[in-house]
């Protein structure tokens, strides 16, 4: 089965362009990549944002289920403490 012709290679395409990291979440997974020699490598912590554990951003996720605003000012007074 061949790809459609608008389908591309996002992390090749990323590359490309020098996209530093991305991050995927499914549902149930964080994942968090950087860019590194050219491909990209499961990282634990964000290049971009290393004080911020994924367990804290699994939290800020839980919570904002319920109350997006609730988790942004918690996420935001959990980063200033």
């Amino acid at each position: 089965m061949s790809k459609a012709n608008t389908d591309i290679d996002k992390n090749q395409f990323y590359a490309t362009i020098g996209v530093p990291e991305f991050w995927r979440f499914n549902g149930k997974v964080w994942r968090i990549y950087q860019l590194q020699d050219g491909d990209y490598v499961e990282v634990e912590l964000s290049p971009t944002f290393p004080q911020v554990p994924k367990a804290r951003l699994y939290t800020f996720l839980e919570q904002a289920k319920d109350d997006e605003i609730a988790a942004i000012r918690s996420l935001r007074m959990w980063f200033e403490q």
